[in-house]
């Protein structure tokens, strides 16, 4: 495990953990430094876009996803080769299921994991005040203590000077640089964030790099290095491994272009773990779910973004259909992919004919119609067992506007109670707007990938 390691966090939103985090990414890897990109929460499209600048995919580390246990493992085995981890925050540092103590927050993860964090300060129209800030994570944080400051959006060097010395002389604690406010290197952003990088590589890749050349300006690194180093390992049990024993290898065909890519690489990789086979395939382009597919799985995006592309590929969508309902392509659709195996979606009062293998119509909505995790129990016998229980989570702009004869996937209910039933299933089709999280209940995932192989 690389010794090595910062959580990135920050007083609240907004005060640009994800612009900091990946100007540091941007300037180590270009410095030739292997550097292991991690997301607390339940983020996919911050990871994207550590990924686009690493080279390697960002995992997610969520307490009530996946567990303590499940962090730890995760941190363990994808940080073993790195010279640096660089943990990116959500929310605020303290910020967790509740709010009376840490629990599932950034600063909760930084405990587990033993990771000195860095706190990102927005400092526009602050001065001495910011001293105040420190101070109060200082008194608030318990185990987790701040281990140095990192200025954002400043006015100036005076500025940045001004402030830097008073955090340090009211609270003790460095500041390891600052970043001056330039508009030039912003990437473009949407409801949920930044557009993904699946969309904007090609923009993106060349402000990330000026972006870390911006923050190497002002950042003492060699201090910021002193300060990531760390002693003492992460302990983690082995726990239960997957078993491979299918008397033919599952082949699982999985939507990934623009409009679809939001998946949780520990998803992917506990397939593969299992002994599936990945089958790629865009089906923005019109590519077709490859003929070798044994099962498909649709996760999340942003397909009203590329609804008149979609509308346009009817030989994809036809021969999707077929496969589904006639083959019984055994199929798990999120979200994005929910709404597009529909009959139709709605957008900007302008209805586009979809796959047609859920009877359901959805229409985007300009408020957030959902936000949060969720705990699903599957309610019947489908391509998961009846009563298998997932964690996840719900974020999306859409709602159902006519549907007949649904039969309900999940029963769903959220750290504050019972939320409802969602989704639609069949035999063979299991779909629902929220995300599942695979390691949370592996042994129904074997299950699926087995159907059909034995």
């Amino acid at each position: 495990m690389s010794d090595r390691r910062l959580l990135i966090a920050a007083p609240a939103s907004g005060n640009g953990k994800t612009t900091i985090t990946l100007a540091l990414m941007a300037l180590m890897t270009a410095n030739g430094t292997r550097v292991q990109g991690f997301k607390v929460g339940p983020d996919y499209i911050d990871p994207s876009f550590h990924q686009l600048i690493t080279g390697r995919p960002s995992y997610n580390l969520d307490v009530w996803m996946g567990g303590e246990e499940d962090i730890r493992k995760t941190f363990f085995q994808h940080s073993q080769d790195a010279d640096i981890s660089l943990i990116e925050g959500v929310m605020g540092l303290l910020d967790g299921v509740s709010s009376n103590a840490n629990w599932g927050s950034s600063a909760h993860v930084a405990h587990l994991l033993n990771c000195p964090v860095v706190l990102v300060m927005d400092i526009h129209a602050m001065a001495r005040s910011a001293a105040a800030i420190v101070k109060g994570f200082q008194a608030l944080s318990g185990d987790t203590a701040v281990a140095g400051v990192i200025l954002n959006r400043a006015g100036s060097v005076a500025h940045a000077t001004m402030v830097q010395s008073a955090i340090e002389q009211e609270t003790g604690v460095p500041v390891l640089g600052f970043l001056l406010h330039d508009a030039s290197v912003q990437l473009p952003e949407r409801h949920l964030g930044l557009v993904t990088a699946a969309e904007t590589q090609d923009q993106s890749r060349p402000k990330l790099e000026a972006l870390g050349r911006l923050l190497a300006d002002h950042l003492d690194l060699d201090r910021l290095w002193r300060v990531a180093m760390v002693d003492g390992d992460v302990k983690i049990s082995k726990g239960r491994q997957p078993r491979v024993h299918f008397k033919s290898r599952p082949r699982v065909a999985v939507a990934f272009d623009r409009a679809f890519n939001f998946y949780y690489p520990a998803n992917l990789d506990l397939l593969t773990a299992m002994g599936a086979e990945l089958l790629w395939f865009r089906p923005t382009e019109g590519e077709h779910i490859p003929a070798r597919a044994t099962h498909l799985y649709w996760g999340g995006g942003f397909p009203e973004e590329y609804v008149h592309l979609l509308a346009q590929q009817t030989a994809m969508m036809g021969a999707m259909r077929e496969r589904i309902a006639a083959d019984g392509l055994s199929t798990l659709a999120e979200c994005g992919g929910y709404m597009f195996l529909g009959e139709a979606l709605w957008v900007n009062g302008e209805r586009f004919p979809m796959v047609g293998a859920i009877p359901m119509e959805t229409e985007m909505t300009a408020s957030l119609q959902e936000i949060g995790y969720r705990e699903l129990t599957v309610l019947a016998n489908s391509i998961f067992p009846v009563d298998s229980r997932f964690r996840g989570h719900a974020y999306h702009h859409s709602k159902i506007r006519r549907s007949t004869g649904m039969n309900p996937a999940y029963a769903v209910s959220s750290a504050r109670g019972s939320v409802g039933l969602e989704g639609y299933r069949s035999q063979t089709l299991l779909a629902g707007y929220s995300h599942l999280y695979f390691p949370s209940q592996p042994e129904a995932v074997e299950a699926w990938l087995t159907q059909r192989m034995d």
